[in-house]
């Protein structure tokens, strides 16, 4: 029975194992026509195909030869003519190539090197806003004019919410994070220089941008990045908690200062070495500031108590409130700091650390005051109301923005002119004398802090996942 049964069933076994379709990989990409030459952070394009022997779709695998990682287009059809595409931001004459790999990870050979001469001179460095607010005093006071009737760019779509701040560098490009764990690089025009995905963290707080192009940030996944100008990690450095809030500060040394929920304030080398750190009793959600010589950082905890450190680490003074703190500290013209609490207390201090005037706002404050260079404090409450205050700490003015106010801050223009988003999905314009310009309807609730670009543009982030430019109309 048994060499019967072997002979039924060797016509099946032996078709299995006999198959016919071919087990080549696919051609190496041949190059039909591309930019041999370009300018820096110029878009080039590359015309590639490859035959598939089996006909199945294509992914191309391509290698730019500037050191980035290599770039990944997937799902193409065999022998179909496709475009790549890729910006340059260095000169230097680069050698490209790539491969093809078919659906059933088959790989074909590398094509010939393609050479691209990039010309120009890279623009590197921080923008007029490089940071949370602008700079390390969190002045959120622009010299340029924003758009008196406001009129959308562009936008850029996202699947989760941005609550990040933008930092411009000093070719005009954004840098902001979102909550799909991604920090983006954003041309002028709204185009995509480049993407860094930090794997599962949110990216709540705003880059800041150093002078040689590197951005730096924290994360929710308890790490602080510093990235090249071209997006690629220089390092990350742990902590013991998550990084929500806190922005990164840089001083002109190249240190950074950032606050965690593990109760700490870091100080950190440009190479991510711990130059110090500070505990307090409580998380710090907010950002630390620093005076106007950067020889002292400010920066307050939920522990009700705020701080003044040396840049070398040693306590300067502290002063205890009756309140948590969830907002950073802005430092004026005068050196003097002002901040608010979660009671509604809203304090200004000089510089030794004791009061200069307290205010009860009689709403809790978890924003960060605007200190402008002309002497003038705004700040926003949680039940939605703008002030402003002199440096006196005369009230000016105090205008009902909306029902509720979010985790959003007021910035200023040249022309005294204030915008702050709300969670009613609003984004406002109050001018100098305290009366609404106009009102722009966001997509979702406004919980990002907006930055001025160096034309004036409003750049802000939604809930509803959407980064847009505002312009004048």
């Amino acid at each position: 029975f048994l060499p019967v049964l072997l002979l039924l069933l060797s016509p099946v076994l032996f078709t299995g194992c006999d198959s016919n379709e071919p087990t080549e990989p696919p051609t190496a990409p041949r190059i039909i026509r591309g930019d041999d030459s370009t300018e820096v952070d110029q878009l080039v394009e590359v015309l590639i195909v490859s035959d598939d022997p089996q006909n199945k779709s294509l992914t191309y695998e391509v290698n730019w030869g500037d050191g980035r990682p290599i770039d990944s287009y997937s799902g193409i059809e065999s022998s179909l003519w496709f475009t790549i595409s890729h910006h340059f931001f260095r000169p230097g004459t680069f050698s490209m190539r790539c491969r093809a790999v078919n659906a059933d990870g088959r790989i074909s050979a590398w094509s010939s090197p393609f050479s691209i001469v990039v010309l120009g001179t890279a623009v590197l460095g921080r923008g007029d806003w490089w940071m949370f607010m602008r700079d390390p005093q969190h002045s959120g006071h622009s010299p340029f004019a924003g758009p008196s009737s406001p009129l959308r760019t562009w936008r850029v779509q996202s699947s989760s919410p941005i609550r990040s701040s933008a930092g411009f560098d000093a070719a005009g490009t954004m840098y902001v994070g979102g909550d799909d764990f991604l920090l983006r690089a954003i041309y002028a025009d709204g185009s995509s220089k480049w993407m860094y995905n930090s794997g599962s963290s949110w990216i709540r707080n705003a880059p800041a941008i150093a002078e040689d192009g590197s951005v730096f940030f924290g994360s929710s996944s308890a790490k602080i990045y510093r990235l090249a100008v071209d997006g690629t990690k220089v390092w990350n450095v742990s902590v013991n908690a998550p990084i929500l809030r806190s922005n990164a500060v840089l001083d002109e040394s190249g240190s950074l200062y950032i606050g965690s929920t593990d109760n700490s304030l870091y100080c950190l080398g440009p190479d991510g070495s711990l130059r110090w750190r500070k505990q307090t009793n409580g998380p710090i959600d907010g950002s630390p500031a620093l005076s106007p010589d950067g020889k002292t950082v400010y920066v307050a905890s939920r522990d009700q108590i705020v701080y003044a450190f040396g840049n070398d680490g040693a306590l300067k003074w502290s002063y205890p409130t009756d309140a948590a703190f969830s907002g950073s500290p802005s430092v004026g013209p005068t050196s003097h700091v002002y901040i608010g609490n979660e009671a509604g207390w809203l304090y200004a201090f000089r510089p030794d650390g004791t009061p200069a005037w307290i205010r009860d706002l009689h709403s809790p404050i978890i924003t960060t005051p605007a200190a402008t260079r002309d002497g003038y404090i705004h700040v926003m409450t949680s039940e939605g109301k703008l002030y402003r205050f002199d440096n006196e700490g005369t009230m000016m003015w105090v205008v009902p923005v909306a029902l509720a106010g979010g985790e959003g801050s007021p910035v200023v223009d040249i022309n005294s002119v204030t915008y702050v988003g709300t969670p009613d999905g609003q984004l406002t314009a109050v001018s100098a004398a305290g009366a609404i310009r106009w009102k722009y309807t966001a997509g979702g609730p406004v919980h990002s802090t907006p930055s001025i670009g160096p034309d004036g543009s409003i750049a802000f982030g939604s809930d509803d996942g959407v980064f847009q430019l505002l312009g004048e109309r």
